[in-house]
């Protein structure tokens, strides 16, 4: 059986949050020859509440990133010499980066970088309660009515 491969989480865990920072993702950094399994970082991140501090604001720093990527994309040139078809070829493909890009930094930061919803909420309840004893108490209010003064509609001849 193979031993399990030993890792200096200070060199490996600086290496792998500063290229997050720099905009890569975890599994494409975790790829690359002399890396922990996926499996073996989330774990470490589970257990570690410092490294996942910092973990986290690689990720958002990393969101920062792609944004300034979607400015420079955003002005890029088209290649000279396409030709109609080329052209929309290449703008479809520019337009799918930008969606992928806007997609990944809303996500990794919502808060700077996501669609902003306004909602607000009003409580129109009627608490039935209170309906009642304001209506009993306008009903107090009313002067009273004698018996004399009560004339029966009902009996009435027309």
């Amino acid at each position: 059986m193979a031993q399990p491969k030993l890792y200096d989480p200070k060199t490996i865990w600086e290496s792998i949050l500063t290229q997050m920072a720099e905009g890569h993702s975890l599994s494409a950094i975790l790829r690359q020859e002399g890396m922990p399994s996926y499996s073996y970082c989330k774990e470490k991140l589970r257990e570690d509440h410092e490294l996942r501090r910092r973990y986290d604001q690689a990720i958002e720093d990393r969101a920062d990133r792609l944004a300034d990527e979607l400015i420079a994309l955003a002005w890029t040139p088209p290649p000279e010499g396409l030709d109609g078809r080329g052209m929309s070829a290449w703008v479809q493909h520019l337009r799918i980066k930008i969606d992928v890009l806007k997609w990944t930094a809303s996500k990794l930061k919502p808060r700077t970088w996501g669609d902003r919803i306004e909602m607000s909420v009003t409580d129109n309840r009627i608490s039935i309660t209170e309906a009642l004893l304001m209506a009993e108490t306008r009903l107090d209010e009313l002067p009273r009515v004698k018996a004399k003064d009560v004339i029966d509609v009902a009996s009435k001849e027309v």
